[in-house]
């Protein structure tokens, strides 16, 4: 073919499905990525852009010519435009089947071969979000519109009606607040000018407590209304145990604040995994899937086959959720996390639960990791679960350098799965153990459970 331009229109058969859930096939020495494409689909669309130096092109596709994976109507009429949920038309047993075969040609792109078991699915795919952020904007018509927003558009958000991700009662709060804001004519963040008031509105549930905390999140202008907002919510939904009104003064645009005014009696929700009871406050880090965080850590239990008398190392430890699972089970646990705020969270809740054989210290993984290998610490399982990027090279070369009998890496990132795994294979581990766990559905997320075990 001829080079491609921007604006063409090409047919492409999608072959796979990226990390970011983009289909992904080939025109000619071009690898192409269509957004909503998955395996077996025959798309036509016109090239929006295209990067010659890496010989990719980003289409957008405007004609589906053929299908080997039939499709179902979204639930979502939001469907498409938010950026959100790109498998909602797909049914769940085929997205996982998806995902499966997204996890294995990352790990193979490093040369790694895993045989997983059969994965962890939900029983249910809507209303599992314990967590969500709404964002503010304006409409063209001026007025204040309240949701999420498309994709690729940091700038533009749209007006949302419902979305099945959380709960009906998040819907009905982000309605409450949104005509909250409408009927008192308050303004809206201006991404560009840097002005205006309400910038983040964040919903946190306890799905095991029934209690909800609703976060709002504005500039630094003058917000006399906060405390009539936080009385009406809690007036009309009861749940709502705690409101906390956030202010950024920044330019970035985040949710969470420089300070953190709590408008009600309670500054924190609680929320039960298992037998364990955890305090979250609004910055605390919790997995997003109560339920599915609740099997994941189960099946850690399972996979470590621990004996009471063994040491447990909990890398990327976050609040401790893993940690409290393990500690039933053998002499000692401890985490390790770089957040002060989870260190805290952690060191709290392991007191509320009366855990005393947990201990956690706060700092960069390699750095401590390199200190416990200079003294000597020896582990019998270590337990890992680090952001997307993966493990530091110094915390991974660190890890090996304590040589522990037993790895359990828990990954929301196959790319950075597969390259940590090479080297941890390199070093003399070996896989004997994988399963998928599905914690997004409709998403191309999930997280991958992997057990090694030293075979020198």
């Amino acid at each position: 073919m001829a080079k491609p331009r921007r604006g063409d229109v090409v047919d492409v058969k999608i072959s796979m499905v990226d990390e970011k859930g983009q289909g992904v096939g080939q025109l000619d020495d071009y690898t192409v990525r269509v957004r909503g494409g998955i395996p077996g689909d025959f798309l036509r669309g016109y090239i929006r852009k295209i990067r010659h130096g890496i010989r990719e092109i980003e289409v957008r596709k405007t004609e589906v010519l053929g299908v080997e994976t039939e499709r179902i109507e979204a639930r979502c009429e939001h469907f498409g435009v938010c950026g959100g949920c790109v498998w909602q038309d797909v049914v769940y047993a085929d997205q996982i089947e998806i995902k499966r075969g997204l996890v294995q040609n990352c790990l193979g792109q490093y040369g790694v071969d895993v045989k997983f078991d059969q994965p962890l699915v939900m029983d249910g795919s809507f209303f599992y979000r314990n967590k969500m952020e709404f964002s503010f904007g304006t409409s063209k018509e001026g007025s204040v519109d309240l949701g999420l927003h498309v994709p690729g558009r940091f700038d533009h958000v749209f007006d949302l009606n419902a979305c099945f991700l959380q709960s009906e009662l998040s819907n009905e709060i982000v309605a409450y607040v949104r005509d909250f804001v409408r009927t008192r004519n308050l303004s809206v963040y201006h991404l560009k000018q840097h002005e205006g008031l309400f910038r983040f509105l964040t919903i946190r549930e306890g799905k095991n407590t029934d209690e909800t905390m609703v976060i709002l999140t504005t500039s630094g202008d003058d917000f006399s209304g906060a405390q009539e907002l936080s009385d009406g919510l809690r007036e009309m939904f009861p749940r709502v145990q705690c409101v906390i009104h956030s202010i950024n003064r920044r330019k970035a645009q985040v949710a969470f604040g420089d300070d953190e005014i709590a408008l009600t009696e309670r500054d924190h929700i609680l929320e039960k995994l298992g037998r364990f009871t955890f305090e979250i406050s609004p910055s605390s880090f919790f997995q997003t899937n109560t339920h599915q965080a609740e099997k994941l850590y189960e099946r850690v239990v399972a996979l470590a086959e621990s004996q009471r008398d063994d040491r447990v190392l909990d890398l990327y430890c976050g609040m401790g959720g893993i940690s409290f699972f393990l500690s039933e089970h053998v002499n000692q646990v401890l985490g390790i996390e770089v957040s002060d705020a989870a260190i805290q969270d952690a060191t709290r809740n392991c007191a509320r639960n009366n855990i005393t054989n947990c201990a956690f210290m706060a700092g960069q993984t390699e750095d401590l990791l390199g200190q416990l290998a200079e003294q000597s610490e020896r582990f019998d399982l270590v337990v890992t679960d680090p952001p997307r990027m993966g493990m530091h090279p110094k915390a991974l070369k660190a890890l090996i350098g304590l040589r522990p009998k037993k790895i359990i890496y828990v990954s929301c990132n196959p790319h950075a799965l597969g390259r940590d795994l090479k080297v941890l294979l390199e070093a003399g581990y070996g896989v004997d153990y994988g399963q998928l766990v599905d914690m997004f559905p409709h998403t191309p997320h999930c997280e991958v459970l992997i057990r090694l075990i030293d075979l020198q």
